[in-house]
């Protein structure tokens, strides 16, 4: 059994980043953290923003971290990732998520889990 915990782990590598996700307060948020839990290789998206997080009258900025597995580079996905929030072009991929303003990954506060 360890042999296969081994392999297992060597092929798949779990990781954690927080990010900042600013969206339309019209769109509830979260519905737009479910939509990014679908993306591919994402497993975890935690809502980590202070109760206390100043936010405005029209766009609400949320703290999150994102956990995923991947098999290769790790900023490679996260490009990816971003990349597939904010694509407005649907005939290239329908995984633009509605609402999201935009995203930016603090790629200080990626770790190997």
């Amino acid at each position: 059994m360890i042999k296969l915990r081994k392999i297992l782990v060597e092929l798949l590598n779990t990781y954690s980043v927080e990010a900042f996700i600013k969206s339309n307060k019209k769109f509830p948020i979260t519905d737009i953290l479910n939509q990014i839990r679908a993306i591919q290789k994402i497993t975890i998206v935690s809502n980590i923003t202070p109760e206390d997080y100043p936010q405005t009258t029209d766009i609400e900025t949320t703290k999150v971290k994102i956990k995923f597995v991947t098999r290769g580079d790790a900023l490679i996905d996260i490009k990816k990732f971003e990349e597939d929030i904010m694509t407005s072009d649907l005939e290239k991929t329908d995984l633009r998520i509605p609402g999201v303003k935009m995203v930016s990954f603090k790629i200080k506060t990626l770790k190997r889990l």
